[in-house]
């Protein structure tokens, strides 16, 4: 059997086939990427505890999913029903390392899967519900949001961003960016989707140089982005940014550039195809 890939893919798995081997795999994580997991596995726990419980939750059903977990695995029989009244009434959960409650956790999830083929069979939907990933920059002026395939959801420029010159404030637009494809990278390595080039920043690209551009349609600025659709650069054509509808129709511009950017990127990829092709 092939070792699962530590991370949301093996959560999947486990959800869908109880394999120890799935439910263990995050121990392999760095410590930094096992704190983001342990928050993963608390989102899907309440949304299982949702599922099979509903919004209020009767005490007596509540106790037959503690007994009924705690009998299938009496050595954790003790954390299962700590971890459970924890979500559902609210009571802190003392005595338990992380570890503990993450196995207890799990336990939850699985029998609560088995309970529910609906839960089993949208385990990638649940595990993974946005597929979207929103970037900062130091400079706290600009967000980026990300699609799981990499085009841009949302752009936003927060309030400072009218005290910054074009050039900085491209800059920090372009650090967002890469910090929203760091996320959406090492999601879509993990989910096997949407993963075929290679990280930002890694250097494994081999130097590719080739980039597209594209306008706004008022002129105002342009957006460059490299072969994959990642944003390289904003070169604003005017100094005077923010005359007209401020910082949000800034933004809106930049974001008509990027879209533009990348869906021109897309066509003239086809193109290229078609030519080889023929």
């Amino acid at each position: 059997m092939t070792t699962p890939v530590p991370g949301p893919r093996a959560l999947v798995t486990y959800i869908r086939t109880g394999s120890r081997e799935a439910r263990i795999a995050y121990r392999e994580l760095p410590e930094k990427e096992r704190s983001a997991y342990r928050a993963l596995v608390r989102r899907v726990f309440e949304t299982a505890l949702a599922r099979h419980l509903g919004k209020r939750p009767a005490r007596e059903r509540t106790l037959a999913l503690i007994e009924r977990t705690g009998e299938r695995h009496p050595q954790y029989a003790g954390g299962v029903r700590r971890v459970i009244r924890s979500t559902v009434e609210g009571v802190a959960v003392q005595g338990m390392s992380p570890r503990q409650v993450l196995t207890a956790q799990h336990l939850v999830i699985r029998e609560i899967a088995k309970l529910h083929e609906d839960f089993r069979t949208r385990a990638d939907e649940i595990v993974d519900p946005g597929t979207e990933f929103t970037g900062a920059e130091p400079q706290a002026v600009a967000t980026v949001t990300l699609r799981l395939d990499g085009t841009m959801h949302t752009l936003e420029l927060l309030r400072g961003a009218e005290r910054m010159g074009g050039k900085s404030l491209g800059a920090c637009i372009v650090r967002a960016w890469v910090d929203a494809e760091q996320q959406r990278w090492r999601s879509a390595k993990e989910l096997g989707r949407y993963d075929l080039f290679p990280e930002i920043g890694s250097g494994k690209g081999g130097g590719d140089a080739y980039r597209h551009q594209a306008y706004s349609s008022s002129g105002l600025c342009r957006a460059t982005v490299d072969r994959y659709g990642r944003l390289r650069g904003v070169t604003f054509m005017r100094t005077n940014l923010f005359a007209e509808d401020g910082r949000h129709g800034l933004a809106d511009q930049l974001s008509e550039a990027i879209i533009e950017a990348q869906a021109g990127l897309r066509t003239s990829s086809s193109a290229r195809d078609s030519v080889e092709a023929a």
